[in-house]
């Protein structure tokens, strides 16, 4: 074998520590001692010394005590023998993992649950009956912006009525279809007259469809009808009148947004394009018949107690475009 550099062992003074050969076992020359934890000798030769030091070995407290592993491991477990932690998790962003979280029915155990807003304010609900609610006012929101209110108009058993507004993104007013205890199906007016069959070359005569007093009215339908000894196309009459009109029928919306033109009618073929699918039709008899519809479906609302209105203008001489020219309005009044 090669030559190893010598080993010798120095004892805490710094002197050479002798090696003898004691019948092929090695020991130190002079006294040796095994000295246990508590500073007590312990003899090699009768007593097992590494049983002995594990048993008495000690292990130092945060606060400088001494403690034994059993006294250590005893204040870190409960009863069950499950570790606690008595200290405050440190704050940041990872999960902790599976952790049970009690029965949700009991009353003892369980986590609280809260709805809270957008400020971290929480949020009351009320157990009303058998239905839990929100204590205070509702909107549907998408977002910041609000989409609807919610108003409880009454509450009776088995029945709950709720107003709300709606609005499209272009800010206009959406409502649904829908019936109505009150159905409001008259034709627009001027004055008392509901006939269009008037001169309005000179002096345009306008017809209107006012808005309620005290019920906003979601507008359903807006329908023309004519009735002639001959309803024509393909040579601009109006009616039976000869055309086109030369200023045109005019109809026009009034909302909380302003007046606006619905549509300009001059001849009958306009009366085919204003008209929604399937709202045309034309009846050949021994009198003409021609109806134009246009379904609103509640997309268009008249407020209580304003100057909201659908209105027609006559702005040209329909004294002979018929003999029966009315245009009928149909709303839901709301309750």
């Amino acid at each position: 074998m090669g030559i190893s550099p010598a080993v010798i062992l120095y004892d805490a003074n710094s002197n050479p520590v002798t090696i003898i050969n004691d019948s092929g076992t090695y020991r130190v020359s002079g006294v040796t001692k095994v000295l246990s934890a508590a500073g007590s000798q312990v003899n090699p030769a009768t007593e097992d010394t590494l049983a002995t030091r594990a048993t008495e070995a000690t292990l130092s407290t945060a606060d400088g005590r001494l403690a034994t592993i059993d006294a250590v491991l005893d204040s870190i477990k409960d009863v069950d023998g499950i570790k606690k932690i008595t200290d405050q998790l440190p704050a940041g962003t990872n999960e902790i993992g599976a952790v049970a979280q009690g029965t949700k029915a009991s009353a003892v155990n369980a986590w609280p649950e809260y709805l809270v807003d957008s400020s971290g304010n929480v949020v009351g609900v009320v157990l009303d009956g058998a239905v839990y609610r929100l204590q205070t006012d509702s909107k549907v929101a998408k977002g910041s912006s609000a989409l609807g209110h919610l108003e409880a108009l009454d509450v009776s058993t088995g029945v709950v009525r709720l107003k709300t507004s709606l609005y499209s993104q272009a800010g206009e007013p959406v409502s649904l279809p829908s019936t109505s205890a009150s159905v409001r199906n008259e034709c627009v007016l001027n004055g008392t007259n509901p006939s269009l069959l008037v001169d309005g070359s000179t002096t345009p005569v306008v017809f209107t469809y006012d808005a309620d007093p005290s019920h906003d009215i979601s507008l359903q339908e807006i329908r023309f009808t004519v009735a002639a000894n001959s309803v024509t196309f393909g040579s601009d009459a109006f009616g039976s009148r000869a055309g086109p009109l030369s200023n045109g029928l005019l109809l026009e919306s009034t909302t909380s947004e302003g007046t606006f033109t619905v549509t300009t009618l001059y001849q009958n073929e306009d009366f085919v394009n204003f008209s929604s699918p399937g709202g045309f039709s034309w009846v050949v008899s021994s009198k003409d018949l021609m109806t134009s519809a246009y379904l609103i479906g509640g997309g268009l609302v008249l407020r209580a107690g304003t100057s909201d209105k659908v209105s027609v203008t006559v702005r040209d001489n329909l004294s002979s475009a018929g003999i029966y020219f009315r245009c009928c309005v149909k709303g839901n009044l709301s309750i």
